[in-house]
């Protein structure tokens, strides 16, 4: 089973999940992504193959970058171009006041997502709820955002950087700073650049990758993506009580330190560190 790490640079117009569908389709493998991507944006969508679906929660909490075409004078539904305007107001504001009004939004703070988003609801994604006319409470998350830059400027247009925490909603930020600038705005395009520390240039388009003849070429192993994480080497007795699934006693502790796992130099897994004993998290298939 071909297991890794593959990077594609998603286009405009297909869900997520449509292209991790395709790939499963023409490669016949087991796969996920370790990130929703809008249908309407595009760039880096990090997609998990094989056994690296197991450890999606390590890629699923990694930074991101983006940059935004951004409208200002209109809101809409959905905070992006694919919903419908539910409001126009005049652009009274000055490309200066937007640079100091994303200067505002850096920091530590408590998003909502937007009502159309694929936020879990009862069981539900929120936007199938939206759609049907259910108004439903969204509660706010714990977001941070690192970098706000205005790229360009050119009203009521401005291409806008954001460099944030996982689970931030680029376009809730950008209804957040249209509401601060009083005229409102909402994503036309959006292009993701980086997760955590992979960046777009590593990428391929997803059609160039559905024309090839097998991927292998492409996938980045495990472990290599997980290289985030401290390394521990194991033999003797610590290999084999690992490989059992027991703990092995450590003279240190740490408070929830998860480590790559190697025994014989071959990637074991993950491990946790916590009150003084290194025990098995999650390990690879047939070891």
């Amino acid at each position: 089973m071909l297991t890794g790490v593959l990077l594609v640079d998603k286009p405009s117009g297909k869900t997520s999940m449509e292209v991790v569908e395709a790939l499963k389709k023409r490669f016949n493998l087991k796969a996920g992504h370790a990130g929703t991507l809008d249908p309407i944006a595009t760039g880096l969508l990090v997609i998990l193959l094989g056994e690296a679906t197991k450890f999606s929660q390590f890629f699923l909490g990694l930074d991101k970058d983006y940059v935004a075409t951004v409208k200002l004078g209109e809101i809409t539904q959905t905070y992006d171009r694919e919903g419908v305007v539910v409001e126009q107001r005049l652009v009274n504001v000055s490309c200066d006041q937007v640079k100091r009004v994303l200067e505002g939004l850096v920091g530590r703070t408590l998003q909502t997502p937007p009502p159309f988003s694929a936020k879990r609801i009862r069981g539900k994604r929120a936007y199938q709820l939206a759609r049907k006319g259910i108004q439903v409470e969204i509660k706010p998350v714990e977001v941070e955002v690192k970098r706000a830059e205005l790229l360009s400027c050119n009203l009521p247009y401005a291409e806008v950087f954001f460099s944030v925490s996982s689970g931030t909603y680029i376009r809730s930020l950008v209804y957040q700073m249209g509401l601060q600038l009083g005229c409102g705005a909402h994503v036309v395009e959006l292009r993701r650049l980086r997760v955590g520390k992979f960046n777009i240039n590593m990428a391929m388009g997803l059609d160039r990758i559905l024309s090839l003849q097998d991927i292998n070429g492409l996938v980045i192993p495990l472990d290599q993506a997980l290289d985030f994480l401290p390394a521990v080497k194991l033999w003797g007795e610590s290999l084999s009580r690992i490989k059992k699934g027991t703990f092995v006693k450590l003279d240190y502790s740490a408070d929830r330190l998860f480590v790559r796992l190697y025994g014989d130099g071959v990637f074991l897994g993950l491990g946790l560190v916590e009150n003084s004993k290194l025990k098995p998290y999650r390990l690879m298939q047939g070891l």
